[in-house]
């Protein structure tokens, strides 16, 4: 076993702080047992620790301690005879980790130190404080992470679907017809690819305000001066992307309107919202 790295590895910190495990705690009596490295390392943490403990000790004010003292009185936990010695006589009187008791008929209480419950509790504050500031940090990694992905997607998403509109506008047998706002709906677009050879119609809505609920949009194909059905756009569909509609052999112009869920027969003039000659 390589001491050295034993001793570095924190366990005599745990084991002075009382935090390590059984097993630890029955190994490392082993192992100190026969190494005087680790029983000087031990040595040296209780050291450590109460001269932290000492440095960061802060004073109780007296009229706590009165108060304590009162309600221990109260509560029948210390005998009414008992006086309390004040702390540099407690410190005159003995070690200040012992609990001294003078005279037979006279009871002396001095308070136990706790210079060690001082050191653990500032240690393990510290150490509690370091680990929720590292689970913030990971907190806010992981978010940002989530963020950055979420927008990646969104990236792609819009680069595949102007893909395959840019593969419709490069083919030479499709016809791109764009449609635009009619009457007081000027700002309103979509757009029409025809195939030409296959008479395939795909139709993307750039910008049309989303159906209403009950609603659907849906594409006419002008063909000898009457409106023939070409289909409704899809309600799960993303408006920009290009979806395949009916197929129309022939054509002088396209327009869209807006009418009940699945569409109708007759378009709803009132209801026009975009139009494109051929």
């Amino acid at each position: 076993m390589d001491i050295k790295a034993y001793i570095s590895s924190g366990i005599i910190e745990s084991y002075v702080l009382g935090l390590a495990s059984e097993e630890e705690v029955s190994i490392l009596n082993c192992i100190r047992k026969n190494n005087i490295e680790v029983e000087q390392a031990i040595a040296d943490a209780e050291v450590a620790l109460e001269a932290l403990a000492d440095n960061q000790a802060i004073e109780m004010p007296m009229q706590l301690k009165q108060n304590i003292w009162n309600k221990l009185i109260a509560e029948n936990l210390v005998p009414s005879d008992v006086e309390e010695v004040s702390e540099p006589e407690a410190d005159a009187l003995a070690d200040p980790h012992e609990v001294v008791v003078m005279n037979a008929d006279r009871k002396v209480f001095v308070k136990r130190s706790y210079t060690w419950a001082i050191a653990a509790s500032v240690l393990l504050a510290a150490s509690i404080g370091t680990n929720i500031f590292l689970y913030q940090l990971k907190q806010e990694s992981v978010n940002k992470l989530n963020q950055t992905a979420i927008l990646f997607d969104a990236q792609q998403d819009q680069l595949a679907i102007l893909q395959d509109k840019w593969a419709l506008v490069e083919n030479p047998t499709i016809k791109t017809i764009p449609l635009k706002g009619v009457e007081n709906k000027v700002d309103y677009r979509a757009l029409v690819f025809w195939d030409q050879s296959s008479k395939t119609v795909y139709l993307s809505i750039d910008h049309l305000p989303p159906a209403p609920k009950g609603k659907q949009y849906q594409l006419w194909a002008m063909v000898d001066g009457k409106p023939v059905s070409a289909g409704v756009f899809p309600l799960d569909v993303k408006a920009d992307i290009a979806s395949k509609m009916l197929d129309i052999p022939n054509a002088q112009a396209f327009a869209i309107t807006l009418e009940d869920e699945g569409g109708k027969d007759v378009p709803t003039l009132s209801a026009l919202y975009v139009m494109g000659n051929i």
